[in-house]
C-alpha cells in the first residue's frame, strides 16, 4: 500500500503543471500545483486509510452490513436485492482477516522454500510475489466453496421477510453526526470555489 500511495504522489508532483515552476528537466517538471496536488492526494490516502480503519475497529461486520441493509431499504422498491448485498458485504470483510492469514500461511511455505520477498527493487518484489497468487487463488475458492456448503445445509434462502434480531434506531447522537456530515460536505463545496 506504501508504495501505491508513493507512486501516486510522484505522479502528481512530477506531471502536473501549474503555479511556480521549481524544477524542469524533459518532461517531468515540479511545480507549486504538482506539489499541492500531491499533498491533498497524500492526505485523501491517509483520511481513507484512517476512516477505514476507525471503522473496521469500532463496528462489527455484521452491524455494518444491518447498516447499509437499513440505509438502502428505499431501493428495495426498484427490485434491488438489498439483503443479498448487506449478506455480500459482510462476508467479505468477514473474510478480509482469514484471507490475510492463508495469505501469512502461503508466503512462510514459500518463504521455507527459499524464495525472498524483501529483496531487490520493486519489480523483483512484485515478481517474488507471483507464486503466492495461485495458492491464494485456491484458498479463496475452497473457502468460498466450504462457505456455500455451510449456509446451504444450514437453509438459508434470503427469505424475502427476514427478521432482525437487533433493530437499529436512529438516536441523537446518530442525528447529530448525520448533521455534521452534511455541514462538513457543504464546507469543503464552498471552500473549494
Amino acid at each position: 500500500m506504501l508504495w501505491l500511495i508513493i507512486f501516486t504522489v510522484m505522479m502528481q508532483v512530477l506531471f502536473l503543471t501549474g503555479g511556480h515552476l521549481y524544477w524542469h528537466w524533459g518532461w517531468l517538471t515540479i511545480s507549486q500545483y504538482g506539489i499541492n496536488s500531491g499533498i491533498i492526494v497524500f492526505l485523501r490516502f491517509v483520511l481513507i486509510i484512517f476512516i477505514s480503519t476507525l471503522l473496521t475497529l469500532t463496528t462489527s461486520p455484521t452491524n455494518l452490513a444491518n447498516g447499509l441493509s437499513s440505509i438502502l431499504k428505499p431501493l428495495k422498491f426498484f427490485h434491488l436485492p438489498i439483503d443479498e448485498i448487506s449478506l455480500m458485504l459482510a462476508l467479505s470483510l468477514r473474510f478480509v482477516p482469514t484471507l490475510m492469514d492463508e495469505t501469512g500461511k502461503i508466503m512462510n511455505a514459500q518463504r521455507a522454500r527459499g524464495v525472498d520477498f524483501g529483496e531487490g527493487n520493486i519489480f523483483q518484489q512484485m515478481r517474488s510475489l507471483v507464486p503466492t497468487f495461485i495458492p491464494r487463488f485456491i484458498a479463496s475458492f475452497n473457502r468460498a466453496d466450504e462457505l456455500a456448503t455451510a449456509m446451504e445445509s444450514r437453509g438459508y434462502g434470503g427469505a424475502p421477510k427476514r427478521t432482525k434480531f437487533n433493530r437499529l434506531k436512529f438516536k441523537v447522537n446518530d442525528w447529530i453526526a448525520c448533521l455534521i456530515f452534511v455541514f462538513l460536505i457543504f464546507a469543503i463545496y464552498f471552500l473549494r470555489k
